[in-house]
């Protein structure tokens, strides 16, 4: 079953908001197997909308569309899909009793507008907002069905699981579900790993895409099953094919990010870790710190005094240094522009068993080398705790 997702909002477009809704919902819908193969994103234009739903119903079995059911004028949705089904609007009278004595006991004033939560297209079943006031919307059309769900993210997430999930269910009339695993991998770039993965991404049950965010590549199996349990079958041997392929530098998978990691060896041996930083202006401590406070012991962010060595763990980074090369020189033998923008970044782990020092490359502006050196040295104290305990 193909379920298309429409995110409803100008401010969306214009980067006001960020539209998480449109991500949580694609991964609600992926979790019960359904697939999606268009999310859009369009504006408070009732034109424009009606045109969005339309072309969803034309390429997918369902539309659920998000925002844009609340009492204000630029609240289009539901006078969206009233036009694209040729109906015409109606009021739920007990939901507008309810909506007026509730707003009444709070603020004692009830504008007329708020009474737009309870109008829903002729024929269309209101849906139950566990965590607001507006109805959502389940309308069928020619065979397939539109559902309406608030953009407030708390409503949006109890209206889908309660009310529209169960309902795709019953439509679809099949169980199925697709399960993803996703393998965390540092140490080589994306492209070596595209390379040592090619024909794997042929594969069509299960799939695997992967992407890279911060130096840290993922690689994320997917299969299609009657359940879970059949799921995980089909993905197990992919799964070891892949870590064959790459070796140690998958250092995780699903929820192992490298905190959590580094954390859990750290208390493996009750120790704790403190910092000295440059380059990363205290990063590495910050996210070691948000993860589990009771492992972090402090972070300088200043250059590192002599034999720093403030915990049982302690990295030390030291500051961007550009590269030295100066690029080639013109024809009047003076320097051009460098066409480089390597910054290089020396850091030290120093534990009770050994000191590793390494110096990293990273291409970039300042803010992109601190966000690159912040991953590589707390991947630096998960290996150097991973040498420890073997």
């Amino acid at each position: 079953m193909i379920v298309e997702v429409i995110a409803v909002g100008t401010e969306l477009l214009l980067g006001q908001i960020t539209n998480t809704n449109a991500a949580a919902i694609g991964a609600r819908l992926a979790e019960e197997g359904f697939d999606a193969h268009y999310q859009v994103t369009v504006g408070d234009n009732l034109e424009r909308l009606v045109a969005a739903i339309e072309t969803a119903l034309a390429r997918a079995d369902a539309v659920l569309l998000t925002g844009g059911i609340g009492p204000t004028q630029d609240d289009l949705t539901r006078e969206a899909m009233a036009r694209v089904a040729g109906r015409a609007m109606t009021r739920d009278d007990a939901h507008a009793v309810w909506i007026e004595n509730r707003v009444r006991v709070r603020s004692g004033e009830v504008n007329p507008t708020v009474l737009r939560m309870a109008d829903l297209p002729e024929g269309a079943d209101g849906l139950p907002n566990a965590n607001g006031a507006a109805l959502g919307v389940a309308l069928e059309h020619r065979g397939k069905w539109m559902f309406a769900v608030p953009g407030v993210p708390v409503e949006m997430r109890a209206m889908i699981d309660g009310e529209v999930i169960p309902r795709l269910r019953d439509i679809a009339g099949a169980d199925s579900v697709l399960h993803s695993r996703v393998l965390r991998a540092w140490g080589l770039g994306e492209s070596k790993v595209a390379e040592l993965l090619d024909e794997l991404f042929q594969s069509a049950n299960p799939s695997v895409a992967f992407l890279i965010t911060d130096m840290e590549v993922k690689i994320r199996i997917s299969a299609k099953a009657a359940d879970v349990k059949t799921a995980h079958a089909l993905i197990a041997p992919v799964e070891q094919e892949i870590r064959a392929r790459l070796g140690e530098v998958v250092f995780g998978a699903d929820e192992e990010t490298v905190e959590t990691l580094v954390v859990g060896g750290l208390s493996r041996r009750g120790w704790k870790v403190a910092t000295v930083e440059e380059a990363t202006m205290g990063q590495v401590g910050a996210r070691i710190a948000l993860t589990d406070p009771t492992v972090f012991a402090g972070s300088i962010i200043a250059p590192a005094p002599a034999g720093a060595h403030l915990g049982e763990v302690t990295l030390t980074v030291g500051p961007i240094v550009p590269d030295p090369d100066p690029g080639p020189t013109n024809l009047g033998g003076e320097p051009r522009t460098p066409t480089r923008t390597t910054r290089r970044v020396e850091m030290t782990v120093t534990t009770p068993e050994a000191t590793t020092s390494r110096v990293f490359e990273f291409g970039g502006d300042d803010e992109r080398v601190r966000t690159f050196a912040t991953i590589a040295g707390l991947h630096l104290i998960r290996i150097a705790l991973e040498d420890d305990g073997r």
